[in-house]
């Protein structure tokens, strides 16, 4: 798990606000049409595809996760080239100061299970290339970049409704428009989550004309998460996972040994 305390929450400033895998858009988004909310098809993968995570289950108390599986949800659309993130129904969070070369990359979770079946999700990742991540850093919102991060601190954010988010910074702002004005969009919301309903989580997908994005359940539901972005031998980045806080993986920063 990651490490726990007042100090390493960075609360981020609140920002004003599907047809090939790896490729970069060739046209302007969409003009004109409304918001949408989709369901998607989840499609299981092998565990290698996240060999970078390095992920462990540990044999505990049995409160730890037991198994896991990874599913692909679909392929988010980033015209901008600026991931959101932030709390799916409150629309508080931020954008990413990392920008990403625009394009449609594949959105994948990591559903882990405890011992009772219980089920939730752990993480969500966008790949942006097949190649590995051989290191881990913290993804800073806007607003946090102004200055150095101490080590005991992380850009993040804040989960309420249970429902995290990754979105294109535009499509953010159109969905969070029109979240709050139209009562179409919020009742196509609730029966795509309860028509995806898995035991303990769900998600949707946001198609807008400006982009798209996707809400997740949260881990356990309400908490503060942070996000990484994944870097090959060379440096280029190669994906962006939000990080549940349910697992060890090799992107949470190393706990300060106990002294006594």
């Amino acid at each position: 798990m990651s490490p726990t305390g007042p100090d390493r929450l960075r609360r981020a400033l609140v920002t004003a606000a599907f047809t090939g895998l790896f490729n970069p858009l060739r046209t302007s988004h969409a003009q004109g049409g409304a918001t949408r909310v989709e369901s998607g098809t989840p499609h299981r993968l092998p565990r290698a595809a996240i060999d970078d995570l390095e992920i462990t289950l540990t044999a505990g108390d049995g409160e730890e996760p037991v198994d896991l599986a990874v599913l692909t949800l679909g392929t988010i659309e980033l015209p901008s080239g600026q991931l959101a993130a932030g709390d799916g129904m409150q629309l508080d969070g931020g954008t990413f100061a990392q920008t990403v070369p625009a394009g449609r990359y594949p959105l994948q979770v990591v559903v882990v299970r405890y011992v009772d079946d219980t089920e939730r999700i752990a993480s969500a990742q966008v790949k942006f290339a097949e190649r590995s991540a051989t290191n881990w850093s913290n993804a800073v919102f806007e607003g946090d970049d102004a200055e150095p991060l101490a080590e005991d601190e992380m850009s993040g954010y804040e989960v309420e409704s249970g429902l995290g988010s990754l979105f294109d910074a535009r499509a953010l702002r159109a969905y969070g428009q029109e979240l709050t004005q139209s009562p179409r969009l919020r009742g196509e919301l609730e029966q795509v989550l309860l028509r995806n309903r898995r035991p303990a989580w769900s998600w949707a997908w946001v198609r807008t004309p400006a982009g798209s994005g996707v809400l997740v359940s949260a881990g356990s539901g309400a908490g503060f998460y942070g996000s990484y972005w994944g870097k090959d031998a060379s440096g280029a980045i190669v994906s962006l996972v939000t990080d549940f806080d349910l697992l060890d993986w090799a992107g949470l920063p190393e706990e300060e040994p106990v002294t006594a």
